[in-house]
């Protein structure tokens, strides 16, 4: 993938992320809905800390840890993008980078991540696309380097 794709990719996962946030805090503030035979539930649920709102009274070291955490995976980021031997490695970081973009952009000027995905198998985990981006793309990038071989 060529770094002007990759950008364009992390612009477009950051944009879905804060798009659908806004829908689910309209959609979904007071109720749940069932789809694909109650194999997946979409609502609305807040989160101040961490994944499952660990440290969720702990707002600057919340906030600090988020900022910080993706301040390091803009530079592997960057990194990637200017060495010609990591563009396998692109699109995993692309979506690593947005959903992180989306979910400290939102601990920062929002206060709060929103979630709304719920899967009943994965019991009380409620998520969001940023989640799922750094997730998929963090399989993606480690993927993309052991093809490559090399390291960072």
């Amino acid at each position: 993938m060529n770094p002007i794709a990759a950008l364009f990719v992390s612009m477009l996962g950051f944009a879905s992320d804060q798009i659908t946030k806004k829908l689910a805090d309209a959609e979904f503030f007071d109720k749940e809905e069932e789809y694909f035979g109650g194999r997946v539930r979409l609502m609305r649920r807040t989160n101040k800390g961490f994944a499952m709102n660990r440290f969720a009274g702990q707002r600057k070291l919340v906030v600090g840890v988020s900022a910080a955490v993706f301040l390091l995976l803009t530079v592997v980021y960057a990194l990637a993008l200017a060495d010609g031997t990591k563009s396998r490695m692109r699109l995993g970081l692309s979506l690593v980078v947005a959903g992180a973009a989306g979910n400290v952009y939102d601990r920062i000027f929002r206060g709060e991540v929103t979630d709304f995905i719920n899967i009943p198998l994965l019991d009380k985990l409620v998520f969001n696309l940023a989640d799922i981006y750094i997730v998929v793309g963090g399989l993606l990038a480690i993927a993309g380097e052991l093809m490559t071989g090399k390291g960072l």
